[in-house]
């Protein structure tokens, strides 16, 4: 008998001290809540003013148009002006390592792969929040929960009730928060796809062009 009640209250006192480590987990839960909701919209604005940038500098823009017109190396400025931002920045590179005989043994390769890392940090932060938000909802909405149970053995319905409502919201903000990461993430993705897509190119043909010369 001695041993059961023994055990029963080592028990009840990991339930106790779980259930307390929840609650105190409350705080910092809904305060990253908070910086999920406002990482969320500064990804989005960000978007946004990355989309009138790139309608603005791709506006009649047309890589195989530009490639046709000359040689990629040693080419002017006002033809350089034409390219889209990260090529440009990749001529750039390319023709600071030349002059500097740096390109020998996959010095080129190294830039372009360096470049197209630079290109995919964008879709770092997005696809994180994407599985941090909901994640926080959940325990947002978990925690509040366990109050609220608790509340309900007391017999006291309008703290039962307020900590629902606060479950509730939870959820509904994590989600919020990662589904607009995500549409974030998609765009970007598409963006990212291309712009790798054009370096490579842009790359091959600079080989070519050091390998004739």
């Amino acid at each position: 008998m001695v041993e059961t009640e023994t055990r029963l209250n080592i028990l009840g006192l990991l339930e106790n001290g779980l259930f307390a480590l929840g609650q105190v987990l409350r705080f910092p839960v809904m305060a990253l809540l908070w910086v999920c909701v406002i990482a969320a919209l500064f990804m989005a604005g960000g978007c946004v003013v990355e989309l009138l940038a790139r309608r603005r500098e791709r506006r009649g823009f047309d890589l195989e148009t530009w490639l046709r017109s000359g040689p990629v190396l040693a080419a002017p400025d006002a033809r350089l002006t034409m390219l889209p931002a990260a090529l440009r920045g990749l001529v750039f590179d390319v023709e600071r390592m030349r002059a500097n005989g740096r390109l020998a043994d996959g010095g080129l390769e190294h830039v372009v792969l360096t470049r197209e890392e630079r290109v995919r940090r964008s879709l770092v932060n997005p696809r994180m929040l994407v599985k941090v938000g909901p994640s926080l909802g959940l325990l947002g909405t978990l925690i509040p929960m366990g109050a609220s149970l608790a509340s309900l053995a007391a017999g006291n319905l309008e703290a039962m009730a307020g900590q629902m409502v606060v479950a509730f919201t939870t959820t509904i903000i994590g989600l919020a928060s990662g589904t607009l990461a995500y549409i974030v993430a998609v765009v970007r993705q598409g963006w990212v796809t291309q712009t790798v897509h054009e370096q490579r190119y842009l790359a091959e043909r600079m080989a070519v062009e050091m390998e004739q010369a």
